[in-house]
């Protein structure tokens, strides 16, 4: 029976956080829709309308814990509701005026999401007795239950699907993402909204003392510490966190020199451990124990120099290789954990709220343009990159001249620029920059030399090949079915085949080092697998001797890269290709033949 009753207690939670964000939920409702969509369609991109109607989620919820804590008159949430939908819109219009959803646009949205979720946990406890540290902790648990929950029923949904298609009847290999769908989309998010508690607002004034003792109850249960949890910070995490600390530090002091500043290491170590500082230190505000009062007392003022130390080497870099927008956050991330080290020096642990504050704020910041991140990266990048053609006599009002002769360091500082204006698809915004000049040996026409990359300090090269289209090359295709282009600089694809009745997609699959290349069958069954690793090695097993930033041409023997099995042959004819810090890029036409 007491199973029973809590199954039920649990749903009718599930009903009323429906009932209390009811926006939210058809936002999620909505989401869950369009993934439906995207996981029938093998072609259509829907991450629009799915960024839309999730960013309008957290807008409907955040807009429901400001009614809550400050407001009282229905009118007043209709408002909110109202709001929510209209900013929505605009990020909808916003992100529609652009041609493909591209890393801006994706950067920019994780951080509205951030942001709003910061202050969906901050709003309720602005000028209230409920602290920022009680509400991080509520959330933080609602946050884990959701997740155990979840993983659990997702796995016992798909092991059952799983069931039934081996054991009784076929089954659509579309069902499980159908029914992933549902729990993370709809479920997840409104179980999550049901450990909510009823946080203190202005509506309380009329509260009956039952009412007012049931809220109490409800709010100390979501925000007090299991035992568990407090045993995990305060013997085990915090211990941890002070033996990082000193391995940090004498690694810093120990290594202080003029390359240590520049070093690709130093900014992630200092960085992550900042995030672990205040993330430990919120976590740890409530706890009265002899490891978390020193904690508190000593790791703020521990953290601010440790955080000056990453805004110098930051700067450093910058003064290296210019601004671009991962750098830019490194510096706003260095901003607010120094302002956090103040707050947790100074002010008094009811104030921590402070700094969800400072977040929202610098968050805001870096996606208003014109100072936002990207804005700010590529004017820096393009003015750097105009500068040392000027240097070199390379550009003539909107045109530039090619120049063999500038010198390595030059030729670097071309190469990276160029790269990573197309990397955040801004060519487009340079004048005189032509478009796809990165692309084929566009880049060499343009710059009159290849491109020419750092080498790095444990000893990597950059290996580059590409097809001598000077040459008129030709290619015998009378075997093939199809012909398809494809290229590893665009990102992951999925595309359909069909060859005479027979339909086929394939996959091309980004990865951390290389691309995989997936053909499968009706079935999802796999025909053929092969990766940029197979194909750039092959290529460049014959020019070993042309490292070092050199770019050989290639014949179309010397290009061609051929697989096959009992059922489909394969031949690969590479644009070009690449290998720099263990990656392996490639630009290639793929010819396939069913046997």
């Amino acid at each position: 029976m007491k199973g029973i009753q809590r199954l039920r207690h649990k749903l009718e939670g599930l009903l009323k956080a429906v009932d209390r964000y009811p926006v939210t939920t058809i936002f999620l409702f909505a989401t869950a829709v369009v993934n439906m969509f995207w996981i029938n369609s093998s072609t259509g991109d829907y991450s629009t309308f799915t960024f839309t109607f999730i960013v309008g989620a957290l807008l409907s919820a955040v807009g429901q814990q400001l009614y809550e804590r400050f407001f009282t008159k229905k009118s007043e949430r209709m408002l909110f509701m109202l709001g929510a939908v209209l900013l929505a819109g605009c990020y909808y219009l916003v992100m529609h005026s652009a041609s493909i959803f591209s890393m801006e646009n994706g950067i920019k949205t994780a951080v509205t999401i951030f942001a709003l979720f910061m202050a969906f946990i901050w709003v309720p406890t602005i000028k209230s007795k409920v602290t920022f540290n009680e509400s991080f902790l509520s959330a933080f648990k609602a946050f884990f239950i959701t997740v155990l929950f979840s993983v659990v029923i997702a796995g016992g949904i798909s092991a059952i699907i799983f069931t039934i298609d081996h054991l009784l009847v076929n089954v659509s290999y579309n069902v499980v993402p159908h029914a992933l769908n549902l729990v993370f989309t709809l479920f997840s998010p409104i179980f999550f909204l049901s450990f909510t508690p009823p946080f203190p607002g202005k509506k309380d004034v009329n509260q009956t003392a039952d009412e007012r003792t049931s809220q109490e109850e409800a709010i100390k249960k979501a925000t007090s510490y299991p035992k568990n949890l407090s045993i995990l910070i305060s013997y085990i995490i915090i211990p941890l966190t002070a033996v990082y600390t000193i391995i940090l530090l004498f690694y810093v002091l120990s290594n202080i020199s003029g390359e240590f500043w520049t070093q690709n290491l130093l900014e992630p170590l200092l960085v992550s451990y900042a995030i672990t500082v205040i993330f430990v230190y919120i976590l740890a505000s409530m706890l009265e124990n002899k490891f978390a009062v020193m904690f508190r007392r000593i790791f703020p003022k521990v953290l601010v120099p440790i955080v000056l130390f990453q805004v110098v080497s930051s700067v450093l870099k910058i003064q290296e290789v210019g601004i671009t927008h991962g750098r830019y956050y490194v510096i706003l991330f260095g901003l607010f954990a120094v302002i956090t080290g103040l707050v947790f020096s100074f002010l008094s642990i009811k104030k921590n709220g402070i700094i969800a504050a400072v977040l929202i704020i610098l968050s805001i910041v870096s996606i208003t343009p014109p100072i936002d991140a990207f804005t700010v990266s590529r004017v820096n990048q393009t003015n750097l990159l105009e500068k040392v053609l000027l240097e070199n006599n390379m550009l003539e009002g909107n045109s530039i001249v090619p120049n063999a002769t500038v010198s390595n360091e030059d030729k670097r500082i071309i190469t990276r620029t160029v790269n990573y204006l197309n990397s955040i698809n801004d060519i487009d915004k340079v004048a005189w920059l032509p478009a796809n000049v990165v692309l084929f040996d566009n880049f060499q026409k343009t710059f009159g030399f290849e491109q020419m990359y750092e080498q790095q300090s444990h000893g990597g090269v950059y290996q580059y090949a590409h097809l001598d289209w000077d040459q008129n090359p030709v290619v015998n295709i009378d075997d093939m079915d199809l012909m398809i282009h494809l290229s590893t600089y665009s990102g992951s694809q999925l595309i359909p085949l069909e060859i005479g009745e027979r339909n086929f997609q394939l996959k091309l699959q980004q990865g951390a080092k290389f691309s995989t290349v997936t053909i499968v069958d009706e079935g999802d069954r796999e025909v053929i697998q092969f990766n940029t690793k197979e194909l750039v090695e092959h290529i460049l097993a014959d020019n070993e001797g042309n490292s070092g930033n050199k770019g050989p041409s290639l014949t179309v023997e010397q290009a061609t890269f051929n697989i096959e099995n009992d059922e489909v042959k394969v031949s690969v004819l590479a644009n070009s290709v690449d290998y720099y810090d263990a990656q392996y890029q490639a630009d290639f036409y793929l010819f396939l033949k069913i046997k």
